[in-house]
C-alpha cells in the first residue's frame, strides 16, 4: 500500500513511476489517495472522511483521511488502510484542536474497520512527534514510524504492533 497527500493526481504519479497496470488507486478529496497492487488486493470497501479543519492563522479548508478496505486474495486476511493529511497550523489539531482531531480519525477507522482487520494509518499529520495529535492517537493505536523532514509530520500508526 502507499498512502499519498497533497497529491492531486495520484494516477499520473503511477503511471510516472511506471505502475499504472500493477497498483490501483482510492482518490479521495483534499488531494489525499490511497494506492494498492491489484495482484494482490481486493477492494471490498472504500471513502472519505471530513476529521479537521484548518484554524485560521494559516486557513486552507477542510481535512481528511481517503480509506479503504483491502481482502488479500490467497489468505483472505482483510486491512483497513487509511491516508491523511493533517490540518495547519503545525501540531495545534487545527480549528476543533489536536485532541478532537485523533478522535475524529479513531472514529473515522472505528466506523470502517471490522473485527480481525489490520489497521493502518498513514500520512503527513501536519503535528510532530509528542504533540498533542500524536500522543493523544498513541492511545489506540501503534506508533510504527516517525519521519524526520519538516519535524518529523509524516507518520505511520497500525494496531498491530
Amino acid at each position: 500500500f502507499m498512502g499519498f497527500q497533497e497529491c492531486e493526481d495520484v494516477e499520473r504519479v503511477l503511471q510516472d513511476a511506471g505502475l499504472q497496470g500493477t497498483f490501483g488507486a482510492i482518490v479521495g478529496a483534499h488531494a489525499v489517495a490511497i494506492a494498492y497492487r491489484r495482484e494482490t488486493w481486493d477492494v471490498i470497501a472504500q471513502g472519505m472522511e471530513d476529521v479537521a479543519e484548518d484554524g485560521p492563522q494559516q486557513w486552507y479548508g477542510r481535512r481528511g483521511a481517503v480509506w479503504s478496505r483491502f481482502r488479500h486474495k490467497w489468505t483472505q486476511k482483510t486491512v483497513l488502510f487509511a491516508s491523511y493529511h493533517g490540518p495547519l497550523p503545525l501540531s495545534s489539531g487545527g480549528l476543533c484542536g489536536a485532541r478532537a482531531t485523533a478522535w475524529n480519525l479513531l472514529k473515522a477507522i472505528a466506523s470502517h474497520a471490522e473485527d480481525g482487520d489490520g489497521v493502518v494509518l498513514v500520512g503527513d499529520f501536519n503535528a510532530v512527534a509528542g504533540s498533542s495529535t500524536i500522543r493523544e492517537l498513541e492511545t489506540r493505536l501503534y506508533h510504527v514510524f516517525s519521519g524526520t523532514t519538516f519535524g518529523g509530520v509524516d507518520h505511520i500508526f497500525s494496531n498491530c504492533g
